[in-house]
């Protein structure tokens, strides 16, 4: 009997690396992963019956032939080295998942806002229409805990990645494009800086088509001319142009107490198609649930069927770290966010004024690479405008290295100097501040008076585990 090769995964705790494995689990694979820390995602997979080694060591490659990375492992990593010295198979996260993906149609989910939501609701209503489908997000949530799932459907929903250009090497069965946005312009990365090669980039993947189908936000100036010369077959929505295949109006916005958020009118072609109502709030998500009605039809599924998916939306939880409300009682509420782009940033806390009206909102914001906050500070800055209180703390470095004269300064400053907060409305925290410090300033901060209160803690990096562990401390 021919013995199993063992996969090994370096760095699969994280979000990406965790839906992979759960991928290979489901396809009866034999694997193991090494990660620097425990996590939630780690636990979950051993309950599933993973090895998984905390700490990188030569040692964690004993008997293994094939090898997956993670684009966040370091280069000068012990195990990494040592896959390269033995000339063991190697792949990254997403050329694998492309190779184990060959024979499916790929229903690709790009952009620079909004991938993981919108990802997450097409394939909630493709799995409740009993289509079957294979799932690959980002992010978890209620119905995909491991960000993925293994369906015995032609379908394949993945969320892409356009940071490092991998989105391209996506065999596009639809592609779909949500925005455009000046992201990922390190001057060293694949786009050297320029926005005008994102650009390039998006353009080439939307014309890569198999279907000869596209998905486009007629709402996004660069997408809107792109839909204008496109040789494919273009399926738009927007909440601007009327002209746009999915097109919703009459929207009205709750506060979080509501049983649903968001209700309006959807409008198809340019007459009236259906009423909608979501439990998540903001004109983002809406934007993010009108790109799904138009994959359906760009699916071929039938008006009957979309309907059938406008109401079992209604019952769409959020997916994690995406406006989550952890903590909702005695005029305190606690909200944990992935948004770290100044455009995010600024829904995001719009989102929490609609949710929340007559609340304070106090921001603890941890602002993302180097690179970026030298090259969007400012944005950074007029981002925080709705924002009562700002805490903004260390930059997360994502393993850039650090540029000189760039850190949570030049956005302080910058918000000094524009006027957007006074001094007393902002603290900035050094480096290595402890998190029992953090949490004591933002109890100092809540408890000066009796007003409802909203601490939004939002960042991609370390700020990952404070609101659940802020809960915590607040609870004790």
């Amino acid at each position: 009997m021919k013995k199993q090769r063992r996969i090994h995964l370096i760095g699969i705790g994280g979000s990406g690396m965790t839906a992979l494995a759960n991928l290979l689990i489901s396809k009866r694979e034999k694997i193991t992963g090494s990660d620097a820390k425990e996590s939630t995602n780690t636990k979950l997979l051993r309950k599933k019956g993973v090895k998984i080694f905390i700490g990188h060591r030569k040692s964690n490659l004993k008997g293994i032939k094939t090898v997956i990375v993670s684009s966040a492992i370091p280069k000068d990593n012990i195990e990494l080295k040592e896959v390269k010295r033995k000339k063991l198979e190697i792949f990254n996260r997403y050329e694998y998942l492309m190779n184990i993906l060959k024979d499916k149609r790929i229903i690709a989910v790009s952009g620079t806002h909004g991938k993981s939501t919108t990802t997450s609701i097409i394939a909630f209503i493709l799995d409740k229409l009993k289509k079957e489908p294979i799932v690959y997000v980002g992010a978890a949530s209620q119905n995909f805990p491991l960000g993925s799932k293994w369906g015995k459907g032609d379908w394949a929903i993945v969320e892409t990645d356009e940071h490092d250009k991998s989105f391209l090497l996506t065999p596009s069965f639809l592609p779909i494009i949500l925005n455009v946005d000046n992201d990922h312009l390190a001057k060293n990365g694949p786009y050297k800086g320029k926005f005008s090669l994102l650009k390039k980039s998006f353009e080439e993947f939307e014309k890569r088509s198999l279907s000869g189908k596209a998905v486009l936000n007629l709402d996004d100036g660069f997408l809107l001319k792109l839909a204008r010369k496109s040789k494919n077959q273009v399926f738009s929505f927007s909440l601007v142009k009327k002209t746009a295949d999915f097109y919703a109006s009459n929207l009205k916005f709750f506060p979080a107490y509501c049983e649903y958020l968001t209700k309006g009118k959807i409008y198809h072609q340019g007459k009236f198609f259906s009423y909608f109502k979501l439990r998540l709030p903001g004109r983002e998500n809406v934007l993010n649930f009108l790109a799904a009605l138009a994959t359906l039809e760009a699916l071929s599924l039938t008006d009957k069927e979309i309907k059938k998916a406008i109401k079992l939306l209604e019952d769409f939880p959020p997916v994690k770290r995406r406006f989550n409300i952890l903590y909702f009682r005695n005029n305190l509420v606690i909200i944990d966010d992935y948004a770290h782009h100044p455009t995010a940033i600024k829904a995001s806390l719009k989102m929490t004024k609609l949710s929340f009206p007559g609340y304070s909102i106090f921001l603890v914001l941890e602002p993302y690479r180097y690179s970026r906050v030298s090259l969007l500070y400012k944005e950074y800055a007029s981002a925080i405008q709705k924002a009562d209180y700002l805490v903004l703390l260390p930059l997360d470095s994502a393993a850039e290295k650090p540029i000189k004269g760039v850190s949570n300064l030049n956005i302080y400053e910058s918000v000094i100097s524009n006027k957007i907060k006074p001094k007393e409305k902002i603290t900035l925290v050094k480096e290595n501040v402890k998190k029992e410090e953090l949490f004591n300033l933002l109890k100092e901060l809540i408890n000066v008076d009796n007003k409802k209160k909203v601490i939004v803690f939002m960042g991609i990096g370390k700020i990952t585990n404070y609101a659940p562990a802020f809960v915590d401390f607040i609870k004790q």
